[in-house]
């Protein structure tokens, strides 16, 4: 369909309500607890764009595996896709690559309508040139501290909305900062966290607050219990393994006078009590199973604060954030030995990279080598309970999602969060996704019902959520029909 020019006039509308400035910048904001009755809205792309989505930085693991998604996506849809990054010889080969693995399932991709676009992080005119052809941009160059800004200040500039897959907190704190009010005057959505973290935990605190709400006589959400897990083996992307290192050498960007605080402080007790040492580190018997340490754990809390101040949820909610390890018996303790074995590898593991030759082995005879392109057999599992503040009722997600963690998952991830934005933002809609930088699931939270939802099960997730209030039996809800308060 034909984008058209909207005046600002047209895009400021009724958008009075702000879901983050709230957060302030000197550490002392106010929070938004109950549903606000307008915002500030992204807008459709202007003019004509070439192509719906750009996949930038394709060629690397996460971004193959995003690339590969997005084409599934497109595949039988009057959609345009680019493939970018800047060796042009290397996204040719990755377009070629990823049409031999479609098409060994059966999936075409039709040249036509997919191209291949040079562009540099580096190079300002070449990234603005793709986001100003793009209504979608997907950005996959890590380590994001590194390369991630030249993405977000070509899609601001050149109004094309942007998602990417990081899971860097402290860089998205700077990027609010330096950009976040030229973003919401453009109408633009910016929607990191966009890949394993922070999809599931936040969809599944979505689910379970809102079918408390809408089946639990509007029961308010107290308290969030999140079980992940994952089968079939995994590995992590090639700029997660950067990230990890640089972090343990010092070399992440560090907070500035004037960044702002990424959540509301009225949540800094939510994060404190989830992510303090006895809540984090211990095992903890949790739905029927023990667990161990999420160490992702560190990413998701923060998203979930920050998402929870403008989906309604209660700054007195309480957070845990747990791993699965395996199948509970009574062999394995219901899961408390290879909980305890985990924790010790962990600590173990700490000790041994805050040894810089162990660091120095892991870039130089390790990271130059390393490559994991994802495994599509493998699952990702995730069960969540969501209490009500009043004990009387509860809500139960189950959640499956195909794919390896840290790549495969990753991809499924970030190309249902783009497409639905995309639909979103059509000049059809008329429920506009959050303008500015948001969580995934809180932007999209007012469109559509069921928009994410049904674009991960187009990709094969299955999820279930069930009720349960006292003294009645369990009810299954329509995830597709669950809305936000707003």
């Amino acid at each position: 369909s034909k984008r058209q020019n909207r005046s600002n006039e047209d895009r400021t509308k009724s958008h009075k309500y702000d879901p983050v400035a709230a957060l302030g910048t000197q550490g002392s904001p106010t929070t938004m607890v109950s549903p606000p009755t307008s915002y500030i809205a992204a807008v459709p792309p202007a003019g004509q764009r070439k192509h719906d989505i750009s996949v930038f930085g394709c060629t690397g693991n996460a971004g193959r595996a995003v690339a590969l998604h997005v084409l599934k996506v497109a595949s039988g849809k009057d959609m345009r896709v680019a493939l970018s990054g800047r060796n042009e010889l290397k996204v040719k080969s990755t377009l070629q690559s990823l049409k031999d693995e479609l098409g060994r399932d059966g999936i075409d991709v039709d040249e036509g309508k997919v191209d291949v676009v040079v562009a540099d992080a580096n190079d300002e005119d070449s990234m603005l040139q793709l986001a100003s052809s793009s209504r979608v941009v997907i950005s996959c160059a890590g380590p994001y501290w590194r390369y991630g800004e030249a993405a977000v200040k070509a899609c601001i500039k050149g109004g094309s909305h942007y998602v990417d897959i990081t899971g860097e907190v402290p860089w998205i704190e700077r990027m609010i900062g330096e950009y976040e009010s030229e973003a919401k005057d453009k109408g633009v959505a910016l929607l990191p966290f966009a890949g394993y973290d922070c999809i599931p935990p936040e969809l599944a605190m979505f689910m379970v607050g809102n079918a408390l709400n809408s089946e639990a006589n509007g029961a308010e959400l107290g308290e969030v219990q999140l079980n992940i897990g994952s089968s079939g083996g995994g590995g992590m992307p090639h700029g997660t393994m950067q990230t990890f290192l640089d972090g343990f050498e010092g070399k992440l960007p560090q907070r500035k006078d004037g960044d702002p605080f990424f959540y509301p402080k009225e949540y800094r007790a939510v994060q404190k009590g989830a992510l303090s040492l006895s809540s984090f580190l211990l095992p903890r018997y949790q739905m029927g199973t023990f667990t161990g340490p999420n160490f992702m754990s560190a990413i998701n809390v923060p998203v979930l604060c920050r998402s929870s101040s403008i989906l309604g949820f209660s700054s007195n909610i309480s957070i845990s954030d747990r791993m699965v390890l395996t199948k509970p018996s009574l062999m394995n303790g219901y899961g408390l030995l290879p909980v305890q074995v985990y924790i010790t590898t962990l600590l173990f593991g700490g000790i041994a990279f805050a040894l810089r030759p162990v660091r120095g082995w892991m870039r130089n005879r390790y990271l130059k080598g390393y490559s994991y392109g994802g495994n599509p057999s493998s699952k990702v599992h995730l069960q969540a309970r969501g209490v009500a503040a009043d004990g009387s009722s509860s809500a139960v997600a189950k959640c499956m999602y195909p794919g390896d963690p840290g790549i495969y998952a990753t991809g499924l991830f970030a190309a249902a969060v783009s497409n639905a934005l995309l639909e979103a933002t059509d000049d059809g809609s008329g429920r506009l996704p959050l303008a500015g930088f948001n969580s995934p699931v809180a932007a999209l939270s007012r469109c559509r019902d069921g928009l994410l939802v049904e674009n991960l099960k187009a990709l094969g997730a299955e999820i279930k959520v069930e009720v349960l209030v006292e003294n009645k039996e369990p009810k299954e809800v329509d995830a597709m029909k669950l809305c936000s308060k707003l």
